[in-house]
């Protein structure tokens, strides 16, 4: 008797253990073994000893119980598994979204070097000029144009068509310029919203990770016990 007792306890903390770890429906699912357990000790006779109550249970009826019972835990572990290998699959998967990610900012990164680059090689264009392979101020080298013009009447015009010339260059290089900058401006704001889009992905990815880490640590927790 003491021993069918000990059997009951033990299937009454499986059930309870059951019903505070959900999983997927199984051929015996804990509120099904909860009526068969009820079911189980209604059926059985009843009878009072040395102030204790007892309850007498069929073999066959006992029997047929612990075969739910197994068949129940077995279930219980093959969804256990289950659901640690899909979550393996997507934490796997979650950290690839992590790589791909980081290669993309890092693309973003480089491409933003390069503009700024540009930028100042444009800027550097615009502000100076080249005079007999040496870069010059504009400001020095129209100075030195006027006194040139105003030394060299003889070759006024000359000189008058090469600042001309000279002007419209630098029309266009500051225009030029100035649409370069518009274009950075423009790709600057996109490609910080877009790296500010990618963190946030990433700590978000980085969440999930975490959350897929905790729940294998969880199942795995489960499966050895």
């Amino acid at each position: 008797m003491k021993v069918i007792a000990l059997f009951i306890a033990s299937v009454f903390l499986l059930l309870t253990g059951a019903q505070a770890q959900p999983v997927a429906p199984a051929k015996s699912s804990p509120n099904a073994l909860q009526y068969q357990f009820n079911a189980l000790k209604s059926r059985a006779s009843s009878y009072r000893e040395f102030n204790q109550d007892y309850k007498v249970i069929q073999v066959r009826r006992l029997d047929a119980f612990w075969q739910n019972v197994q068949d129940s835990l077995k279930a219980r572990e093959q969804n256990i598994r289950k659901a640690g290998k899909a979550t393996e699959k997507a934490l796997a998967q979650a950290r690839q979204d992590l790589v791909n990610q980081k290669a993309e900012l890092q693309s973003l990164k480089q491409a933003n070097a390069q503009k700024e680059q540009q930028i100042k090689q444009t800027a550097h264009d615009v502000n100076s000029l080249s005079v007999l392979g040496i870069d010059m101020n504009k400001q020095v080298y129209v100075v030195i144009s006027w006194i040139i013009i105003l030394g060299l009447l003889v070759v006024a015009a000359v000189f008058s068509y090469l600042y001309k010339k000279s002007k419209v260059t630098t029309d266009e290089k500051i225009k030029a310029f100035e649409e370069v900058n518009q274009e950075f401006t423009v790709h600057k704001q996109s490609a910080r919203e877009r790296e500010l889009k990618i963190k946030r992905d990433l700590q978000t990815e980085a969440n999930r990770v975490a959350e897929l880490n905790q729940e294998i640590a969880v199942l795995r927790k489960q499966v050895s016990m």
